[in-house]
Formats: structure tokens, sequence, C-alpha cells
């Protein structure tokens, strides 16, 4: 079987596990008719979600936007308030998301690097960043809101805190796999420690750092939801916060399918743009 046919039919196989899940969980719905609260199953099915549920969503539209008033000033609830409140909070969370990763995604770096600098960096650094990677994320979320407080600047280093200890485990890591031979090539050429850093660890690491990458995103879209747990008053996991203070639970899982499609659709397109960056590497360093 040539690869296209092979590719071909894999997407196939992806597209009908897909299909399956979509019909047990409609099945479940019908089978499992129980309610959290009276009028709010337990399990929603396809078409409650995409109706009712839905509609629901205008309960989080503030107004501003269009001249479409919100459900907390008497309007109606509409279509176009629950699409504008589920992208005004949605924007709001990829707001902190990509803050949190640039803070986050930096820092991991530099502290990563600064573990081979020199002896004394790696005194300094080593010890105390992998004392906390130990610390479980979700554990700190209630010290961060305590610390830190609820505002944008909390959500925000709480998310950096999420995605920094990978990059820096991600970063140690690959600068210690590369081949050494490059480096003392280097050295013999007479580069100082900041052109070997530069010309030579930098660009040999990036291959490797792909991973480190789409696994950061995939944490930091899980950061972003802790973070906005610190009692944001906006964004999707606001959203989620006060849905479960009234089990609403097919609002929290119309949130959730939200939450998977954007994680999805950041993963692809970070995935080939890296892909695009490295197309200079091997094959097998951009797997």
């Amino acid at each position: 079987m040539t690869p296209d046919r092979r590719a071909h039919r894999d997407r196939w196989i992806s597209l009908g596990v897909f299909a399956a899940i979509v019909v047990i969980w409609q099945a479940l719905s019908v089978l499992y008719p129980a309610e959290a609260a009276p009028g709010e199953p337990m399990v929603a099915g396809w078409q409650v979600l995409f109706t009712k549920t839905l509609l629901s969503m205008a309960d989080y539209w503030e107004g501003g936007w269009f001249g479409v008033p919100s459900v907390a000033d008497g309007a109606d609830r509409t279509y176009l308030a629950a699409a504008l409140s589920l992208i005004d909070h949605s924007l709001q969370t990829i707001v902190r998301l990509v803050c949190g990763l640039i803070a986050g995604g930096v820092l991991g770096l530099l502290l990563g690097i600064a573990v081979s600098w020199s002896r004394w960096t790696r005194r300094l650094v080593d010890l105390p960043v992998q004392f906390l990677r130990t610390l479980p994320l979700l554990a700190m979320v209630p010290l961060f809101q305590l610390w830190f407080g609820t505002n944008f600047f909390g959500e925000i280093l709480f998310v950096g805190y999420g995605i920094g200890v990978i990059v820096f485990a991600g970063t140690v890591n690959a600068v210690r796999n590369v081949p050494a031979i490059y480096i003392d090539n280097a050295r013999c050429l007479g580069a100082s420690r900041l052109e070997l850093y530069r010309s030579v660890i930098l660009p040999a690491i990036l291959p490797e750092m792909r991973s480190t990458v789409l696994l950061s995103l995939g944490t930091g879209w899980g950061a972003v939801l802790g973070a906005e747990y610190l009692g944001a008053q906006s964004g999707l996991g606001y959203v989620i916060v006060y849905a479960q203070q009234f089990a609403y639970l097919d609002r929290m899982f119309l949130i959730a399918l939200l939450f998977i499609l954007y994680t999805s659709i950041s993963y692809w397109l970070v995935s080939r743009l890296t892909a695009r960056l490295l197309e200079w590497a091997p094959a097998s360093q951009r797997a």
C-alpha cells in the first residue's frame, strides 16, 4: 500500500471513530435521561446543545457590540447575542493564553539555557526550578489566588508558571542532547561562549524544542482554565464556573467542546508553523 493510500485510509478511520463517539453520546442522552436540576439533563443530546444550550450563552453577553443588548438589561435571548458572547469570552481566554505562553516560554527558555551556561548559574537555577516542577499545577490555583490576587497579572503569572516549567525541562534536555562534536568544533574555531550559544546550541535545539512547544501549548489551555478559576469575570473558564454553580451541565459540556476545538486548531497551526520553520532539519528531527 502506497503512503498516500495509507494516509487516506487512516483519515477515514479517524473520521469513523469520531462519528462513533458522536453517535454514542447521542445514545447516552436518550438512554440516561437523568437531570442534574429540573430541565437540566445530565447528558445533553446534540439537539439540546446546539439549540437551548447555545441560546443560553446569551446570558453571558454584557452588551456593547453592534448595539445588541444584554439579557441582564432585560433583552430576550438571541443567537446573535449568544455568538457574540462566545466570541468575546473566547478572545479574552486566548489573550490570557498567548500572554502566558510568551512569558512562560521566554522565562523557561532562559532558565533552561542558564543551567548549561556555567557552573554557578546551574547551582543557582537548577534545584529551585526542579523543585517548582514537582508542584502539581491545579493545586497551585488557590495559592496563586491568595498570593497574586484575581487580576490579570495573577492569571498571566499562573499560565506562565505552568508553561515555564515545561519549557525549562525541555530546554535542559535539548541542550544536553546537542552532539558534543558541534560544541568542540565551534570552540576549536575560536567561538566565544555567547557565539557558541547563538550559532550552535540554539539552532541545534530547535528541532527537539518543537515537541516541547506543542506539549506546553496543550498544558497552556488547561492552565488558562485554571487561571480563570482564580476569580476572572470573563473568559470561558468564568462561564464554566458560573454554570457549575447552577448545575448547568449542558453549558459546561458546550464550553468543553470549544476548548477541544480551540486546542485542536492551535495545535495544528503551531505544528504546521514549526514544521515550516524546520524545513532545513532532517525529516527524522521534524517528526
